[in-house]
């Protein structure tokens, strides 16, 4: 049978460029064909740039190894502005070509090119050449670069739509899961609102139960480092959620560092962590030990809660990740002008899919147990802190995740001569609808020396106001039909100029707003401890004019 004539061969070869849709298999599809259409020496696909610069997309060259590639500007020019197909049928004739380099280098010495045009736009040239005694092209020569240039461009302009379309949809798809982690991270947002209210409201007393007991006297040393643990995880609780509300907001409103001391931090995480890594582990069926090697180190500046939160992580995700019996190991350690706290567990470690994404929003591999949340904060955290998380884990080799500060200079012991203080037996207008928090403050205020008069309905309070006299007020922000700042109006309505302390579990910024902060002396955010508001209400009380033997001043 006899072999297919060249035009039979380029309609094949036509018919099998339109049914690929990848760009290198395409392009060496073309160049090949070149090769085999017209027994090519070299030949090239080219692409010309929107900038006007041009782009081999393909090439197969009889030296591979040239440095230069044997294309002529002049000849892509001349393509490019005439979109036309140029033939030079010997090289010699051609001065301007004879300076290339690599023309005369490789000796070629014919060369056909054509446009590759879409439209009315030329996105390419195809060339090839012949070396050695020039070979003049013949018209069917012409006449088929021509056919197989059309059919070439219509195809490298599909796939190139293609290519569009593909980074099109990737953006697109880009778009919605940023879109989608935007309104996850709205409704956390408006979830951490919702929940901080009541789960602050819930703290604020436990953390006001602890500073009751623990400003009795008597107290057996065990019993009170127990509701000092207590009092601690309350204050580590509250700062968990305003976490929560800062990563939603993206942004901290938490400024309260003091220099630390890291190996008493990383030496009480044990105690914090114990349901985790000893209860709920002896709950799987394994059992696991935590060493500790501490160094003592420079101090560090930072908030506390927010380290025990990063070290907390560390320790659950190490747990988590230990499947029999394994070991966790604290330590801390100092690096250069760097203070280390480092947590190491023998457990499955990570592989490279995770490692790679493991401080991604989201990201788990904790399955339904996991909300791909921890880490995503403690990174977050950690640069709040001018810090930096550094981690190496091996597949079956276990992982090690390490927090490294910088260090704090040492604090000068600073003598601040005390302010006057206030009276211990005024008499305070306590306003909340929760209950437990009314007794609570109630119970606290009591304990302090002042006379309290509570309610948990603010129309009630606002009636027994205007009967009685009083020396400051202490509402809650948010209470249904009439909220704490309601109050604060009516009660500046009737002439009033009373110290009004406003309590809110919605969050620090509450105290930003000038329609709140007009009517108010100070706004405290829950949980508010004894000492926050001891000071605060001798604060407010003797900037109003309580004098020292706590005689009342007229507030109306």
């Amino acid at each position: 049978m006899d072999s297919p004539g060249p035009y039979q061969r380029l309609l094949e070869i036509s018919r099998s460029m339109n049914r690929t849709q990848d760009r290198e298999q395409l392009l060496s599809y073309l160049s090949d064909g070149l090769r085999e259409l017209f027994d090519a020496e070299n030949s090239f696909v080219i692409l010309f740039e929107e900038d006007g610069r041009t782009r081999i997309l393909a090439a197969h060259m009889k030296d591979e190894s040239a440095e230069h590639s044997p294309l002529s500007a002049t000849i892509l020019e001349r393509v490019r502005t005439s979109r036309e197909l140029v033939v030079i049928d010997d090289a010699s004739e051609q001065p301007e070509l004879l300076k290339h380099e690599s023309i005369a280098r490789f000796k070629i010495s014919s060369v056909l090119c054509t446009p590759l045009r879409v439209g009315d736009k030329v996105i390419g040239a195809l060339q090839f050449d012949h070396r050695g005694a020039p070979q003049p092209f013949s018209g069917q020569d012409r006449r088929l670069l021509s056919l197989y240039a059309d059919h070439a461009a219509t195809a490298i302009h599909n796939i190139l739509l293609f290519e569009l379309y593909k980074e099109a949809l990737a953006e697109t798809r880009a778009a919605q899961v940023r879109m989608v982690q935007s309104e996850r991270l709205s409704a956390l947002g408006e979830m951490a609102a919702g929940i901080a209210h009541d789960f602050n409201n819930t703290l604020f007393v436990a953390l006001g139960f602890c500073d009751v007991l623990l400003s009795r006297e008597g107290l057996e040393r065990e019993v009170q480092v127990s509701i000092e643990k207590i009092r601690t995880c309350a204050l580590d609780a509250a700062n968990t959620v305003r976490r929560l509300q800062s990563f939603a907001r993206g942004r901290s409103t938490d400024d309260r560092a003091i220099n630390l001391e890291p190996d008493q931090l990383m030496d009480d995480m044990p105690a914090f962590t114990r349901h985790k890594w000893n209860v709920e582990a002896r709950r799987r069926g394994i059992k696991i030990q935590v060493e500790k090697v501490l160094e003592k180190t420079p101090p560090v500046h930072a908030v506390a809660a927010e380290i025990r939160e990063i070290l907390t992580n560390f320790i659950f995700n190490a747990v988590d990740a230990i499947r029999e019996n394994g070991t966790i190991e604290l330590s801390t350690r100092v690096d250069g002008d760097r203070v280390v706290f480092q947590v190491k567990d023998d457990g499955v470690g990570m592989d490279d899919e995770t490692r790679r994404r493991l401080f991604e929003p989201f990201f788990t591999t904790k399955g339904a147990r996991g909300y791909g949340f921890g880490l995503s904060t403690c990174w977050k955290l950690a640069q709040g802190l001018g810090g930096e998380i550094e981690f190496d884990s091996e597949e079956g080799a276990g992982s090690t995740f390490r927090l490294v500060l910088p260090a704090a200079a040492e604090e000068p012991t600073i003598l601040v001569e005390a302010g006057p203080k206030a009276s211990q037996s005024g008499s305070i207008l306590v306003v909340d609808d929760e209950v437990d928090v009314l007794d609570m403050l109630k119970n606290v205020l009591g304990q302090i020396g002042h006379h309290v008069v509570a309610y948990s309905d603010p129309k009630l309070a606002l009636a027994a106001f205007e009967r009685g006299r009083f020396d400051a007020i202490v509402t809650d922000l948010g209470m249904p039909d009439m909220n704490g700042v309601e109050f604060a109006r009516e009660i500046r309505r009737i002439g009033s100029t009373i110290p009004i302390i406003v309590l809110t579990g919605w969050g620090s910024d509450v105290g930003q707003d000038e329609d709140i902060s007009s009517h108010v002396n100070a706004v405290l955010s829950k949980p508010v401890s004894l000492e926050v508001l001891r000071n605060e209400l001798a604060r407010v009380l003797v900037a109003s004019g309580i004098e020292d033997n706590g005689k009342r001043m007229n507030m109306r």
